[in-house]
């Protein structure tokens, strides 16, 4: 079971700012044609493992909204992500942290922090 103080500060932003505490990876995109339930890369990755203390980036990169969501109520919702927005949230405790798109449920990821 993962403590509230698991993620902390979201942040939506229009534009990618590097980061440079940021590790390699730590970027995921909503891909193209994720609200496809056939697309097996809605979020690519879809699984992708950072250090604590990692800012995890994701780019929508579809061309219709999408959300990015703590599958555990109240660690992170981005809300809706327009078209070439970018959703960012800092992972400051370890965990493994499933996620998902509430406006598509199927599409779904996983941040291993550690």
């Amino acid at each position: 079971m993962l403590s509230m103080g698991l993620l902390a500060n979201p942040i939506k932003t229009t534009t990618i700012t590097p980061v440079l505490s940021q590790e390699e990876g730590s970027s995921v995109s909503i891909a193209p044609g994720a609200a496809d339930p056939n697309n097996d890369l809605s979020f690519d990755p879809p699984q992708i493992n950072v250090p604590t203390g990692s800012i995890v980036s994701w780019t929508n990169d579809d061309s219709i909204q999408h959300t990015v969501t703590s599958d555990e109520e109240g660690l992170f919702d981005a809300g809706p992500i327009s078209p070439g927005d970018t959703f960012e949230n800092v992972f400051d405790s370890a965990g493994e942290v499933g996620y998902h798109c509430t406006i598509h449920p199927f599409v779904t990821g996983v941040v291993i922090v550690g």
